[in-house]
């Protein structure tokens, strides 16, 4: 049986992707720890490039798909926060086969 992880799990994975992904200069533009789902994507410093690094950590994490047109669409934070959350409990609904 698969593990789901929590939102905030997935928050603080996705927090430790943007870390790990923009440079010293770019992260000391933002409040690492103050990233919330009701943040606006827009608000973070990154181009397309550094959304894609950020979105390919979060899918190593949490062994998921994030279609590349779905990763630009996300308007907030927690929109990709739910749709991992929601991606990881499709996965283990699978993985755990017919009742």
């Amino acid at each position: 049986m698969t593990d789901i992880p929590e939102p905030e799990q997935i928050l603080v994975g996705l927090r430790a992707a943007i870390a790990e992904t923009l440079d010293g200069v770019d992260l000391a533009r933002i409040d690492i720890d103050a990233v919330h789902a009701g943040t606006p994507m827009l608000s973070l410093p990154v181009d397309s490039l550094a959304l894609m690094q950020i979105v390919t950590g979060v899918e190593d994490r949490f062994r998921v798909y994030i279609p590349e047109d779905k990763a630009y669409a996300f308007t907030t934070v927690g929109e990709l926060v739910d749709f991992v959350h929601e991606k990881t409990i499709a996965k283990a609904t699978r993985q755990r086969g017919p009742a």
